[in-house]
């Protein structure tokens, strides 16, 4: 396993906690302010790494390596701001979804870039 399949698999197990998230969300059982904390600590942890793969593969390394890099930072930023700033504790399911759905993006940006060169 390479560095940058190592970083795909540390953002779907990140995703697999949001996904947990969302349900409990959707189903109303309140969220515990550490597990919210833990993903996103979790999700700077993988931007770090993510960054530093990207620095470390040089010329080797795919475009979209850096896009989902561009898209990860782009959720991260967003989940700061929604769930931590403007709506602690009481962020709409749709705004959890939206948030996910960046995510996605970026993990599919980032399989492209890992498992098909």
């Amino acid at each position: 396993m390479d560095w940058l399949q190592l970083c795909f698999w540390v953002f779907a197990t990140i995703a697999a906690g949001g996904v947990g998230m969302a349900a409990l969300m959707a189903t109303g059982v309140t969220i515990p302010g550490w597990l919210g904390t833990a993903h996103g600590m979790a999700a700077l942890a993988g931007l770090a790494l993510l960054f530093g793969v990207n620095l470390g593969l040089g010329e080797a390394l795919p475009a979209l390596a850096w896009w989902a890099l561009v898209v990860f930072i782009g959720g991260f930023v967003g989940g700061m701001l929604f769930f931590r700033v403007l709506m602690p504790g009481r962020a709409p399911v749709w705004l959890a979804l939206g948030h996910g759905s960046v995510g996605v993006l970026g993990l599919c940006l980032l399989y492209l870039a890992t498992f098909t060169r």
